[in-house]
């Protein structure tokens, strides 16, 4: 019988904070780089982290605004088209294949983390028949903002114009297409209240 390899618990615990150092000093590296290459249109009050294979696309007339340390784990994009803007708060975390897309605006408060395949955007795609033929004809955009401690759980969407109040949880696999009150927990498709939090 094979046995299963258990490591050496130092030599794996210096190999985790190894591992766990040198991606945290890469992750600050990339943060840096993305700061001397868009310049003025991004801009952090506090060192922050940016993961592997992340989507940073901030468009010329758009600006991506932290108010403090975020983290973008791997495989996560934050975008902006034309003028949009991203104002992101404080302990801002956005998870794995999760992406953020502003052509308006899209406001999120301090201490909101954002689960694994979450997409958030302010825009619907604007299409009309032209000659018998379905074609796109721009986007109808309205601004999102978002409140403080908000946990967003995984494959959430949330549409544009929507409000999200302060101390909020959505449930996994939610569609938010409409404002959210403080102190609640939502989900459905459409979400909706399920729980006020006292």
């Amino acid at each position: 019988m094979a046995r299963e390899w258990r490591p050496n618990s130092k030599s794996s615990s210096v190999q985790l904070r190894y591992k766990d150092t040198s991606y945290k000093i890469r992750s600050v590296l990339r943060f840096w780089w993305a700061r001397a290459y868009y310049g003025r249109r991004l801009r952090c009050s506090k060192l922050s982290m940016i993961g592997t294979r992340c989507g940073l696309y901030i468009s010329r007339e758009g600006a991506l605004r932290c108010a403090g340390r975020i983290i973008l784990n791997d495989d996560t994009t934050l975008q902006t088209q034309g003028r949009g803007q991203l104002l992101l708060g404080d302990r801002f975390c956005l998870n794995r294949y999760s992406r953020l897309v502003a052509h308006e605006r899209i406001e999120v408060g301090h201490h909101v983390t954002i689960g694994q395949m979450v997409s958030i955007l302010d825009h619907d795609h604007h299409y009309e028949l032209i000659d018998g033929q379905l074609q796109l004809q721009g986007y109808d955009t309205a601004p999102i903002r978002i409140g403080n401690h908000v946990w967003i759980a995984d494959k959430v969407t949330i549409l544009k114009g929507v409000t999200i109040g302060s101390n909020v949880v959505i449930a996994a696999n939610s569609v938010v297409n409409q404002d959210v009150p403080d102190n609640s927990v939502v989900g459905g498709v459409p979400a909706r209240v399920l729980k006020q939090l006292r």
